[in-house]
């Protein structure tokens, strides 16, 4: 009994999925914005005003040896934060789905283990860096002086 309603619940959700943000939401599917009107034009096409300064005569060789030929060196180890810590917890997710894959519920269970240590070992090094670099700046830094 318990099986057919929840499969009659099932089917009448997926029926009901595309017309209920419509009914609930409100959503209408015409455009709401027929009567916008972009702002002034902040770009003046004008070009008489900016001829202003043609007599200046500038020493291009003075401004070519102040210019720096260095580029700064960026940490390729920095770059792309978010994403890729997004892809090198896509792979371990994937390895270690892979690794208790044929197990059963115990694999479950297990991959769920190795995720929740791997959190709290985590958050254990930050809390240990952040306690580190707090405890250094209580430090007396002249501990010879009285």
């Amino acid at each position: 009994m318990l099986k057919k309603l929840m499969t009659a619940f099932l089917t009448l959700s997926l029926i009901f999925a595309p017309v209920g943000g419509h009914f609930l939401l409100g959503q209408d599917d015409t455009v709401s914005a027929k009567s916008y009107k972009s702002g002034k034009r902040s770009f003046n096409t004008d070009r008489s005003t900016t001829n202003n300064n043609s007599n200046i005569q500038r020493n291009k060789k003075s401004d070519a040896t102040t210019k720096s030929n260095t580029k700064a060196k960026s940490n390729p180890v920095a770059k792309g934060g978010l994403m890729k810590g997004i892809l090198y917890g896509g792979i371990a997710g994937l390895l270690f789905g892979s690794l208790f894959a044929n197990m059963g519920g115990i694999g479950a269970v297990l991959g769920f283990m190795v995720n929740l240590i791997a959190i709290i070992l985590l958050i254990s090094i930050i809390r240990r860096i952040y306690i580190f670099f707090k405890n250094k700046k209580k430090e007396n830094p002249n501990p010879w002086r009285g």
